[in-house]
């Protein structure tokens, strides 16, 4: 087993007293305690929600398989990996109670093939604290980030330990796989390219800022991409690491930029939206999603001035940016907003029951947002008109 540590570096803690409260701050919901995770593999959704995760085919809605652990006091976050009927998924914990005040976190490996979920293996002796990123599997090998720092490769089907990397801070973000190399964002403020075969550094850069947001990679261009906290997204040569360019944003971008026919597109803390160039960086546009058009059921005229600021990540396709945004913070709804990626004009906005954190996906002709809401916790918009196409409340949330 290979082990890789790097110095000490100056650790955030401001940082994660403040993000760790946000992420907690939902405890003692009507639902859950968390908002979703999504993922998708084209398809079906996977959602870690509550105490448990499940799978619908998103065409139907039907529900193809339901997980929960016995221990109901743990919630989940991280989205699901499920690749060729296996999931793997990390839980956020469950305290021990008031005199044993540690935390038990437990990775899962699952045999979702078919309507019975079967428990492969379960392992609560590798992470010391929550499961944030969704994990990422590649050839039979799992990558899962933790948030005591560790980045951790496990046989997929049986849940043994091949290798461990160790970041100087937590790892919210989920690892990018990319011809034999891992990169990694952390809150260490630390980029990292890992080999994949056995955990050994390759190299890491230090920015300014600590990330929370998965590095997205650009084969054509050699660069790979990171969101920060220094309200930046920096260009970094995939092979040394080293900076080529970077783009300013307003505020923190904390969620991974969109990639499509060589545009980067990304959000900010202040609901501020770019289109830059990929290739160098240059801003091609900007926008906001600063105003909603209908609050609480009532159109607004004019509408409502909102900060709208976007955690989760854009989705593009068919020359459309979709962007979900915490949208107003007095209504406690959301916003989701479609762009025309070549010129940054509002096609359509639609407000949601719940506040936008979690990354949309599309399916069909339906873009998806995931929220924590009792008119239901997965919500289908059109894409063309977003107008509402379906709702959805797993079993355990009614």
């Amino acid at each position: 087993m290979f082990i890789a540590k790097r110095p000490s570096s100056r650790l955030i803690i401001l940082l994660l007293i403040l993000a760790t409260f946000a992420l907690t701050s939902c405890v003692g919901a009507p639902i859950a305690e968390n908002w979703p995770g999504m993922s998708t593999d084209g398809r079906n959704l996977y959602v870690a929600y509550g105490p448990g995760i499940f799978g619908i085919e998103a065409e139907s809605q039907d529900l193809l398989w339901n997980y929960q652990p016995e221990n109901a006091s743990l919630f989940f976050y991280a989205p699901p990996s499920v690749e060729n009927g296996r999931a793997i998924v990390g839980d956020f914990g469950a305290a021990q109670g008031l005199f044993s005040p540690q935390t038990i976190v437990s990775i899962y490996g699952l045999d979702v093939s078919g309507n019975a979920v079967q428990t492969l293996w379960s392992r609560n002796d590798l992470a010391k604290d929550r499961i944030v990123a969704g994990p990422v599997q590649v050839d039979g090998v799992a990558y899962v980030a933790t948030s005591d720092n560790l980045l951790l490769a496990l046989d997929a089907e049986s849940g043994d330990e091949l290798w461990r990397f160790a970041a100087d801070f937590s790892i919210w973000a989920q690892p990018t796989y990319h011809d034999g190399k891992l990169y990694i964002a952390s809150l260490d403020r630390h980029l990292y390219a890992i080999d994949a075969a056995d955990g050994s550094e390759l190299w890491a850069v230090e920015l300014s800022g600590a990330m929370s947001a998965q590095p997205v990679v650009n084969p054509d261009e050699n660069l790979v991409y990171a969101a920060s906290y220094d309200r930046e997204v920096h260009a970094l040569d995939m092979d040394t690491g080293t900076e080529a360019w970077s783009v300013p944003a307003t505020d923190w971008v904390w969620s991974a930029p969109a990639l499509a026919d060589g545009t980067l597109y990304f959000g900010d803390s202040s609901g501020n939206v770019f289109a830059v160039d990929a290739a160098d960086g240059d801003i091609l546009w900007e926008s906001d999603v600063h105003t909603m058009n209908i609050v609480g059921g009532v159109v607004q005229n004019p509408p409502l001035e909102i900060k709208g600021a976007i955690q989760a990540s854009p989705v593009v396709q068919d020359g459309v940016v979709y962007f979900a945004s915490l949208g107003n913070s007095e209504s406690e709804e959301g916003l989701l907003v479609a762009m025309d990626a070549a010129t940054g004009d509002e096609l359509w906005q639609t407000t949601t029951p719940a506040p936008l954190f979690s990354d949309p996906v599309i399916v069909g002709d339906v873009v998806i947002v995931a929220m924590q809401s009792e008119a239901g916790v997965l919500q289908g918009y059109n894409l063309e008109s977003g107008q509402p196409e379906w709702s959805f409340q797993p079993p355990e949330a009614q």
